[in-house]
């Protein structure tokens, strides 16, 4: 063997050597990457305009959801078709796994019933539940000159005037559309339903006393309740809403069947890893259990709700057996 075949060999045997040595050190590194999520800012998608309860919930949570994770949280507005456009985007993309979205359980319980053949996504097979994170009660809202004061006023209303009650809504297949469906089912009421392209044009229709009445959540309704622009007659919470402390509920006004809470939640991609799932939940039940957090979910009238993602799955599967019913009842449809 000359002397160069010797180097030769003798350096390959150090190369060989030295990566080997290095193996550990490779997998340690990649390991501390997998487990230092977040390691880039966060996004958050909204499926509406900017302005409304979900774009203002997302706003605000994603301040806090930067300071417990030390990330920058971004938020993007993907509106239309009652939020089934953004869904549908964000569940088709391809996305990382710093990437989420905050939404409601129409986009999750109703639109799949509501779009059928035209939703463009799966939301079961999709998206994956990563918690709950607030919710609110919806209001039963009157023109002021509408000379009702109280929900069993409002229906007697409708029952002498059949087919000319008239109410507005963010659309077909908004929360308010439906319930007011649910109301017009229970009570056997011909109700004129107005829908707009969403919640502002709605509530400016109410209040230029072109509609009569209207229902939506709470954040959308109660700088108008307070200001006397609209008056309340009925809200939907179990129990009175601790900010219209004088307003009845429907269980109240005698109609528990009327009984339903608007609630917010947090999805991913189906393809996300389960390990950020968990870190997601666990850092969104970190907050929601916090003062600050509290005070600010409640000052844009919600309450925080927070659990596990199964405990978002089952609250899912109640939404679609309620809401399906009255979808098919109503015969309403966004084909």
């Amino acid at each position: 063997m000359n002397a160069i075949s010797y180097v030769n060999k003798k350096s390959s045997r150090l190369i060989i050597a030295t990566s080997f040595a290095f193996l550990p050190l490779f997998f340690l590194t990649t390991a501390y990457a997998q487990s230092a999520w977040p390691n880039r800012p966060i996004k958050i998608i909204v499926p509406y305009a900017a302005g409304g309860s979900t774009d203002i919930l997302a706003r605000r949570l994603s301040i806090k959801l930067g300071e417990e994770l030390s990330q920058s949280v971004v938020v993007e507005n993907r509106g239309g078709a009652n939020g089934s456009i953004g869904t549908t985007s964000f569940a088709k993309a391809s996305l990382d796994d710093h990437s989420f979205m905050v939404l409601t359980y129409v986009q999750l319980a109703i639109n799949p019933y509501m779009y059928k053949t035209k939703l463009g996504h799966n939301p079961d097979t999709d998206l994956a539940p990563v918690g709950l994170i607030g919710e609110t009660p919806n209001a039963i809202v009157v023109t002021p000159s509408l000379s009702v004061n109280s929900l069993q006023g409002l229906i007697s209303y409708g029952k002498a005037n059949p087919g000319k009650l008239t109410y507005s809504s963010a659309g077909i297949g908004s929360t308010g559309h439906l319930l007011n469906e649910l109301i017009a089912n229970q009570v056997g009421l011909d109700l004129v339903h107005v829908p707009y392209r969403g919640n502002g044009p709605a509530m400016q229709a109410l209040v230029a006393g072109d509609v009569q009445f209207n229902t939506d959540n709470m954040p959308q309704l109660l700088p108008q309740i307070k200001s006397g622009r609209v008056k309340a007659v009925a809200v939907t919470s179990p129990k009175r809403w601790f900010q219209l402390p004088d307003i009845p509920t429907v269980t109240e006004s005698g109609y528990p069947n009327l009984t339903t809470m608007v609630w917010f939640a947090m999805v991913a991609q189906a393809k996300c890893p389960p390990a950020v799932i968990k870190k997601m939940n666990t850092t969104l039940n970190t907050l929601l259990a916090k003062p600050d957090v509290i005070t600010m979910l409640r000052d844009i009238s919600l309450e925080p709700m927070g659990g596990t993602p199964d405990e978002m799955k089952a609250a899912i599967n109640i939404e679609k057996q309620r809401w399906s019913k009255v979808i098919e009842l109503s015969g309403a449809t966004s084909e």
